[in-house]
C-alpha cells in the first residue's frame, strides 16, 4: 500500500483524519463496510479492520460503501476530474496553459486540481503536459524536418532556448544531439 504503514492509517481512522481521504480506505470485517479514513462512524475494533488502496478492491472483495461518508462518491469524483484534466491538456498541450485555467475549465479549485490530479495518476498537471511535449518533441524530430525552433514554437515554448533546456533536462541531451542519433 505504498509509504503509508498501518499504524499511519490505523492513527488517521481513529482521529477521522480528512488528510488521508483518498489515499486509503478501510474495511470492517464486523460490519461489512468500507469507509474513507474521515469517516465519523464509531470506531471499529482493530482487529475488524483491513486497509485498502480503493474503494474499488474493498468492493471486490465483498465490502459495501459507507452510507454516512460515502467512499465511492469521492473516488468517482476525482476520476473524473481527472479525466476532465487530461483531455483538456491532450486537446491544449501545445498552448500555454496554467493550473487555474485547468481549474476553471473542470470546476475545482487550483489546489483541489493539484492534489488529485497527483494522487490519481502520480504526476502532476505541468509534468503531464512536459511529457506530452516531450514524446510529440522526440516524434517530430525523429519525422520531420521541421527546426528546433519550430519544433519548440509548435509545441508552446516561447523561446528555442527554453524548449531546448526543458528537452535535455528530460530526454537527457538536446533536441539537436536526439536527432542526429536516429
Amino acid at each position: 500500500m505504498g509509504l503509508l504503514s498501518e499504524e499511519v492509517m490505523w492513527d488517521a481512522v481513529i482521529n477521522c483524519n480528512e488528510g488521508y481521504d483518498g489515499l486509503f480506505y478501510y474495511a470492517v470485517k464486523s460490519t461489512g463496510i468500507c469507509c474513507k479514513p474521515s469517516c465519523k462512524s464509531k470506531t471499529p475494533l482493530k482487529e475488524n479492520v483491513l486497509f485498502y488502496p480503493s474503494v474499488s478492491l474493498a468492493v471486490l472483495d465483498g465490502y459495501r460503501p459507507c452510507k454516512r461518508c460515502r467512499p465511492h462518491l469521492l473516488r468517482s469524483n476525482e476520476e473524473e476530474i481527472v479525466l476532465s484534466v487530461k483531455q483538456v491538456i491532450e486537446q491544449e498541450y501545445q498552448n500555454f496553459i496554467t493550473l487555474e485555467q485547468l481549474a476553471l475549465q473542470v470546476g475545482v479549485s487550483k489546489y483541489h486540481l493539484q492534489k488529485v490530479f497527483k494522487l490519481n495518476t502520480g504526476t502532476s498537471p505541468l509534468e503531464y503536459i512536459t511529457k506530452l511535449r516531450m514524446d510529440e518533441a522526440m516524434l517530430r524530430l525523429e519525422t520531420t524536418k521541421e527546426t528546433v525552433t519550430e519544433i519548440a514554437h509548435v509545441l508552446g515554448y516561447k523561446s528555442s532556448a527554453h524548449f531546448s533546456s526543458v528537452f535535455r533536462h528530460h530526454i537527457g541531451c538536446t533536441p539537436s544531439e536526439y536527432r542526429n542519433r536516429r
